[in-house]
């Protein structure tokens, strides 16, 4: 420790501990000796330069993602209908619960029955039965009427044919 010892303070003398920027000079020292020591004992770095080049990766063909699960669009065609009956289910419930008045419940139907209305349809295997859906929904979109249901239950099915979900429950608190 000769060359080192000089760095010392005289603190340190007293005390005879060695300062911290000492240690950090031995620790980087010895990191890099370990390193070339298992590179060069890998024999890279011989190779590397025999070659005078350097490696370069051997290129692949790129992996084509393969797609899974539905159209997009049908998915989302499916989505609206799991949204909007779910809407007609609730806003029926809550109105023979009294949870909401007669005003409410109007105002809930028109809106429901917008949304049906002017949804945007695309051309999927699912849009014919969207068609059914939003003329039964213009006609009456409580969803209480037979054709609705009937057109719900055909649009379900064809969602769930075609691989998507489309989910028309109660909630928990319905007895669902």
């Amino acid at each position: 420790m000769g060359a080192l010892h000089g760095w010392a303070t005289a603190g340190d003398r007293d005390t005879g501990r060695v300062p911290s920027r000492i240690m950090r000079v031995l620790a980087v020292a010895g990191a890099s000796l370990a390193i070339t020591g298992a590179l060069s004992g890998c024999g890279i770095v011989e190779r590397i330069a025999a070659d005078g080049q350097t490696p370069t990766p051997t290129p692949t063909a790129p992996i084509a993602p393969t797609p899974t699960g539905p159209d997009p669009v049908l998915a989302w065609e499916c989505g609206q209908i799991s949204a909007l009956s779910g809407v007609a289910i609730r806003t029926n419930f809550e109105y023979q619960t009294r949870r909401i008045d007669e005003v409410e419940y109007v105002s809930r139907l028109q809106a429901l029955q917008d949304a049906w209305v002017y949804m945007p349809t695309y051309d999927t295997e699912i849009t014919p039965f969207i068609y059914e859906v939003q003329v039964q929904a213009a006609a009456d979109p409580s969803g209480s009427n037979q054709g609705y249901i009937d057109a719900i239950n055909a649009a379900t099915a064809a969602c769930q044919e075609a691989g998507s979900l489309a989910v028309i429950t109660p909630l928990p608190e319905m007895g669902g």
